[in-house]
């Protein structure tokens, strides 16, 4: 059972080559029902990184299955219960960032962006308390998502608040993307937090970028 699962989760054949990697599953363009349904199944499954696991891949292939689960990982508080996603550097659980580039490659298989803005404003809303790498701002770059231009700015405020400073220079840029006037009125905050973290250039240098684009 466990060679069973191992298979539905990670391997992947493509163009002649063959591997074991979730992410490179979840971008399978040639997908077959049976490892659907299969996959459906493992979402009730007794230990939770399967379930989560396989809720990835089934977002990513813009499944309703996945989008449920998700639902009932957010409302049941799963990534307050155990760690998911432990970031290599950091430490911390960067779970909501790991789905946010699944719900990334979900618009990819046609999913339409405006359906998933509630599950992209509840991640904007937990900035801050909760890690995130960078797939949430590229999905918030690549993606339309000037309908929430509100809940991003929140988003900045929110982190400054709760002393993540470089997570929220991380949007920056894409507040800046979206609100060009924007850009005076946050340079002098984060040029003012280059002492706490200067990883914050990188973001202001984006942001800049950003302004002229």
């Amino acid at each position: 059972m466990k060679n069973e699962i191992h298979e539905l989760l990670y391997h992947f054949s493509e163009e002649g080559q063959d591997g074991y990697d979730l992410n490179e599953v979840q971008l399978l363009e040639e997908r077959d029902a049976e490892r659907t349904e299969k996959l459906k199944l493992l979402l009730h499954n007794e230990d939770r990184y399967i379930a989560y696991q396989a809720m990835l891949i089934l977002l990513a292939w813009a499944e309703p299955e996945g989008f449920k689960q998700l639902d009932e990982f957010i409302s049941e508080k799963w990534a307050e219960k155990e760690t998911f996603e432990p970031h290599r550097m950091y430490g911390e659980d960067n779970v909501y960032d790991v789905i946010a580039n699944a719900l990334y490659i979900a618009t990819l298989n046609r999913k339409p962006e405006h359906e998933l803005y509630p599950f992209i404003k509840h991640f904007l809303e937990i900035y801050g308390n909760q890690f995130f790498a960078s797939n949430l701002k590229d999905f918030l770059l690549k993606k339309n998502c000037r309908p929430l231009l509100k809940e991003i700015e929140q988003a900045i405020h929110n982190a400054v608040q709760d002393n993540r400073y470089y997570l929220a220079s991380q949007l920056f840029p894409v507040i800046v993307h979206y609100d060009k006037s924007t850009f005076n009125q946050y340079i002098d905050i984060f040029s003012g937090l280059v002492n706490q973290d200067n990883r914050i250039i990188y973001n202001i240098e984006k942001a800049k970028k950003n302004l002229i684009a």
